[in-house]
């Protein structure tokens, strides 16, 4: 645990600004600081992280949030090596990825590994908010078809070097705005993977127009815990999209923020 690592050597008053947990994309270690605390300190506390993990070579700070559909990270560089581009093992998969121009989680591998497990061979799947491709590749090997879009120019272009690294064949890779690309398939999906949790529901009517008869969506939202209402009111946006029958199962998928949880919604069509 970072705190008890750095407990002889920061002082105390900066401790509690100091995320006990971090990240680990990679050989790259992620921390969070939750007030001011002098570079100097971030310094010692980054070093001391690769001290005792021998497998980090580089450490880095989140700050802020992750904004806009491109979903560029807000990260800068501590101690360690300089460039943020690494390989990531999840799952069976290699994943290069570079943290300062794409987002990837690695808190979300067995999140893709579950929605993974549910595909059978004959389905063809959309990944409409693809990154570098953790749950095409994934999907991929699973699927019949995987169709995957991002409008960030730096996932597309690291998606299309996974889809080497892990050779698969069976990913069609589309870079621009799934507002306009979706429609130009002409086609509907067996399964639609909604990975934008901050913005997902805007496109939700496109998925819905987009999927087979007894199809599945799987929507990822973040819930605010402390407001009761917030959970039911985002059941109820996902209700009103839909003409018919839907079943609407919750899983958990980590706490982004106190109190704010990333859920995953999976919507399943009912005939």
């Amino acid at each position: 645990m970072i705190k008890r690592d750095i407990s002889t050597i920061v002082p105390n008053e900066l401790i509690n600004y100091v995320s006990n947990g971090f990240d680990v994309v990679g050989d790259i270690a992620i921390l969070k600081f939750f007030g001011k605390v002098d570079t100097k300190y971030k310094r010692i506390i980054a070093r001391v992280l690769m001290d005792r993990n021998k497998h980090i070579k580089s450490v880095f700070e989140k700050y802020g949030k992750i904004e806009g559909e491109e979903r560029v990270p807000k990260v800068k560089w501590i101690a360690g090596k300089r460039f943020g581009v690494t390989y990531h093992r999840e799952n069976g998969c290699t994943f290069k990825v570079d943290i300062r121009n794409v987002f990837f989680t690695p808190r979300l591998g067995n999140e893709r590994l579950r929605v993974a497990n549910q595909v059978k061979s004959n389905e063809v799947v959309l990944d409409m908010f693809c990154g570098v491709g953790p749950y095409s590749i994934l999907i991929a090997k699973r699927a019949s078809e995987v169709y995957s879009i991002d409008i960030n120019k730096y996932s597309i272009d690291l998606l299309r070097e996974n889809i080497k690294l892990n050779k698969v064949s069976n990913v069609k890779v589309f870079n621009g705005d799934a507002k306009l690309i979706v429609p130009s398939f002409r086609k509907k999906f067996d399964r639609i993977i909604m990975n934008l949790p901050s913005d997902s529901e805007k496109f939700l009517n496109l998925a819905v127009k987009s999927l087979k008869p007894n199809g599945k969506i799987h929507l990822y939202k973040f819930v605010n815990m402390r407001d009761d209402k917030d959970l039911s009111e985002k059941l109820n946006m996902i209700k009103k999209h839909f003409n018919k029958k839907v079943r609407i199962e919750e899983f958990k998928c980590g706490e982004v923020a106190p109190n704010i949880l990333r859920m995953c919604f999976d919507i399943s069509l009912l005939s």
